[in-house]
């Protein structure tokens, strides 16, 4: 695995076009995958593929995947 293609936080926000504090929060909530070097973060971009495929919105609205018993579950996720 080359660390040269890895994303930074500022490569990552500026891909995903969101603020860089919204992905320090998904990092800090454990939502985003991340690897630690030192004080930098750092994205494996196949992991950030991954995730992106959990947070799709789909026809139905926003849908919270889940795994349970080694499968997918969806669920609408509740707005409140």
């Amino acid at each position: 695995m080359k660390t040269d293609q890895f994303y930074t936080v500022k490569t990552l926000a500026e891909k995903l076009a969101i603020n860089p504090m919204t992905v320090y929060r998904l990092v800090g909530e454990g939502r985003l995958p991340a690897v630690k070097i030192g004080r930098s973060i750092r994205f494996d971009p196949a992991a950030i593929d991954a995730f992106l495929t959990t947070v799709r919105v789909g026809p139905a609205g926003l849908v919270d995947e889940k795994l349970k018993d080694g499968k997918i579950e969806n669920r609408k996720a509740e707005r409140g």
